[in-house]
């Protein structure tokens, strides 16, 4: 019940939402069966790194349960929090390493962050606030510590042997980025794609399989966690030197997505596939709910980096084209790249311009922690997950003890307190779009539509849904635009006379007139667009 009431809070928080008259509210439409997601903005945290509850320098789940009610408390009344309603948690299970990547027990959390009885705290506190939680699951390979891989590696005729791919000799071969893959080991050489620490599972072993299924079960009845993040999921099952996105892999996810749902309809999974658009699409035919679009992530940082409005609207016109039901998770940068206000040099009003983009085109959005504070990074992949910057404090706040990374130098000004004191702030920004996502089903499950804006420094786009229609605007450019002028040959708005507002700020737009087949031309919002601009027009018919 929960779970499903869950599903539903961000209808209730509208209908609840003091102040507001009944025709300003967004019409609540019925969420699609099995898609909850949709209706949420996920943020990553990286535990290690959010914030420490005990003064040993490394986050743990205790500190992530008191800081909480920071990214979302539950109160549709009040304004200090983000207002994100998803948790994306990077490894929690037990590794030898410091991120957690190589595993070696999958039904036990790291003792580094606290208890299993500290994690159930956690998730039931989570819930409570109306914030779903998924985990990283990492089921390509484990540890080399792994008591599955020490058995294996016995020999031939281990009881396990089977669960790893071995061979009597070197055959030789390199990975897909010219890495070596096999490994010696006991005069024999075992596969692990990413290094010798990490033992790729063998996925042709009904046992393994079995395995991996009983643990998803378990974290999902159990623990209560609402979904996973698959790593590495194009990885799974080579063919020969075919070493991604097999045939083999595909039917595996096919047999793993009717296993889930068999589970619960509503039991979420999200793949890292990091490969092009046209790769991606078939993992989420039944395979995986949806993966994680990294070309569209590209562009949108590209745009706001560069300008490239053109070379972003084409991306967004294939991307909603490629997916069906609009089937895939955006993000700007992640765990594994530098952060994006690097990729960005620094510069906050391109920053604000790549979270409006993010946050107002469909799909599921992920923010990675810190990024609606600017924190910095470049890898090693260390200094991209260094600790979470919350005041311009000793340690930024993170911990009374020495941190386990240092802290960035920007803390002092680029922190959560000294942001969310500043009403112009990244901060702010990011907790304006995402209410502004909240109470709008236009943003959240709208159809998307690239609108010709005559410059190509303008990105245009109409989201539309039963009852709801906003027109989205952004000028990728440092220069004010005076001559945007949006036309469409046709889209699903109806024709009519619609009176134009900004939601942001409650600015009045120009009336925007549609024609026959949806079509319009030279419509002007507003007279001038300023430099890195968004603009959130809700269309309401006359």
């Amino acid at each position: 019940m929960l779970k499903l009431l869950r599903k539903f809070l961000p209808i209730l928080f509208i209908v609840l939402l003091p102040g507001c008259a009944k025709d300003e509210l967004a019409p609540s439409i019925p969420v699609k069966e099995g898609t909850w997601w949709n209706d949420e903005v996920f943020y990553e945290v990286f535990v290690r790194s959010f914030y420490d509850s005990d003064g040993n320098g490394k986050g743990d789940f205790k500190g992530l349960t008191q800081k909480l009610d920071y990214l979302n408390d539950g109160n549709p009344n009040t304004n200090s929090d983000l207002g994100v309603t998803g948790i994306w948690l990077m490894p929690i299970f037990p590794s030898p390493s410091y991120h957690g990547y190589d595993v070696y027990d999958f039904r036990t959390v790291n003792t580094q962050y606290g208890t299993m009885d500290d994690f159930r705290e956690f998730v039931a506190a989570a819930h409570a606030r109306g914030i779903s939680v998924i985990i990283d699951f990492v089921i390509n390979h484990t540890s080399s510590q792994h008591p599955w891989f020490t058995n294996s590696a016995q020999g031939a005729s281990a009881e396990k042997r089977a669960w790893y791919i071995w061979d009597s000799t070197n055959p030789g071969y390199l990975g897909p980025w010219g890495q070596t893959v096999w490994h010696q080991k006991n005069g024999a050489y075992y596969y692990g794609l990413f290094w010798s620490g990490m033992p790729d599972l063998n996925y042709l072993e009904p046992k393994v399989t079995a395995e991996i299924k009983e643990i998803t079960r378990f974290w999902y009845n159990d623990v209560q966690v609402d979904g996973f993040r698959i790593d590495a999921a194009r990885h799974l099952i080579e063919d020969g030197q075919i070493q991604e996105n097999t045939q083999a892999t595909q039917d595996w996810w096919s047999d793993f997505y009717a296993f889930q749902k068999s589970i619960d309809k509503n039991l979420m999974t999200v793949g890292e596939v990091w490969t092009t658009t046209a790769n991606i699409v078939p993992y989420t035919d039944k395979r995986l709910d949806y993966c994680f679009e990294f070309d569209l992530s590209y562009a949108i940082v590209s745009a706001a980096k560069n300008g490239n409005g053109g070379g972003l609207q084409s991306k967004i016109r294939e991307v909603v084209n490629s997916y069906p039901d609009l089937q895939y998770g955006t993000f700007l940068t992640n765990h594994d790249q530098n952060r994006v206000i690097e990729e960005l040099n620094g510069d906050l009003n391109k920053s604000k311009l790549a979270a409006g983009i993010l946050l107002t085109l469909p799909g599921v959005p992920y923010l990675y922690y810190g990024e609606e504070v600017g924190m910095k990074g470049v890898k090693p992949d260390e200094d991209i997950r260094r600790p979470m910057q919350w005041t311009a404090g000793a340690n930024a706040g993170f911990t009374t003890g020495t941190p386990w990374r240092a802290i960035n130098s920007n803390y002092a000004a680029f922190n959560i307190e000294t942001m969310k004191g500043d009403p112009n702030s990244l901060w702010n920004h990011y907790r304006s779009l995402i209410n502004a996502r909240k109470l709008h089903v236009a943003l959240r499950r709208g159809t998307c539509e690239v609108m010709d804006p005559g410059n190509s420094s303008i990105v245009a786009f109409v989201r539309n849904s039963p009852g709801e229609s906003m027109l989205v605007v952004h000028n990728t450019s440092s220069t004010q635009k005076s001559d945007a002028q949006i036309s469409c040959s046709s889209s699903t708005l109806s024709p009519g006379t619609y009176a134009a507002t900004e939601i942001l700020t409650g600015s009045v737009a120009g009336d925007l007139v549609v024609g026959t087949s949806g079509s319009f031309s030279g419509y002007t919002p507003y007279t001038t667009l300023a430099p890195f601009g968004s603009y959130l027009i809700k269309l309401v018919r006359k």
